[in-house]
């Protein structure tokens, strides 16, 4: 994962007034990159030593499951969905990285000469299936690009370091 777009995010939820917490264990062997939770029911009320949510009165909001360049992996995607599912927050956001599309145009020749919105389109169709066709989540999952992730921080005053495209 991206330490920028880790830190990026962290930063977005405490500017948006949420307590963040990172690789918060959502099931046995599920764990969720980033969980957004309301700052009243939070892990720090409670001892902020357990990251197994169910041991604690805490409210996740947001969970961020970020595939930084496994997008286009079906069994990370459904894992994500899974995950989010077990976590229980009111939304699961799948963040799908830059090196997602790159690889995408790379390993598909027809994709060559494809512009970015035609890739990231043609990516966030399939992931989106993968998700609601095969996956079947227990609460609203959406799906963003890591520049769309950047632009929301942006407009929020979070310091945003460019990287080269």
């Amino acid at each position: 994962m991206s330490q920028n777009l880790h830190r990026v995010v962290t930063e977005l939820g405490k500017k948006l007034g949420f307590e963040v917490a990172a690789e918060v264990q959502a099931s046995e062997s599920g764990f969720v990159d980033l969980v957004w939770f309301d700052p009243k029911l939070c892990p720090g009320r409670f001892g902020g030593k357990t990251r197994n949510i169910r041991f604690a009165p805490i409210l996740p909001v947001v969970g961020f499951e970020i595939e930084y360049a496994t997008g286009n992996n079906a069994k990370h995607i459904k894992g994500s969905v899974s995950n989010l599912t077990n976590l229980g927050a009111q939304l699961g956001v799948i963040v799908i990285g830059r090196p997602t599309v790159d690889q995408y145009r790379k390993t598909r020749k027809v994709a060559a000469t494809w512009s970015d919105q035609k890739v990231r389109e043609t990516v966030m169709t399939k992931a989106y299936s993968w998700i609601y066709a095969e996956s079947q989540p227990g609460g609203r999952v959406c799906l963003m690009f890591e520049e769309d992730v950047m632009s929301w921080a942006r407009k929020e005053g979070v310091t945003v370091e460019e990287t080269a495209v």
